[in-house]
């Protein structure tokens, strides 16, 4: 009978991580489109407020009337 020997080799390997610049650059651009849609988002909201309060007279006439149209009064 023969005698079996196994034989285990390491081998390292050695990777660098290389920088993805296109995905960088899509990843920024895209940031700053979303940023910029939310600015433009928050403006829109801010003049729809300012513009309901200057036609309803007022924040507290404002308050009142949001009252009445939620709770049907």
């Amino acid at each position: 009978m023969k005698d079996a020997t196994l034989t285990k080799k390491r081998q390292r390997v050695r990777t660098e991580a290389q920088p993805l610049e296109g995905l960088d650059t899509f990843a920024r651009g895209g940031i700053s489109v979303m940023g910029g849609v939310s600015a433009l988002i928050a403006l829109w909201a801010a003049a729809c407020f300012i513009g309901g309060l200057i036609s309803a007279g007022g924040p507290v006439q404002l308050a009142y009337s949001w009252f009445k149209a939620i709770t049907g009064l």
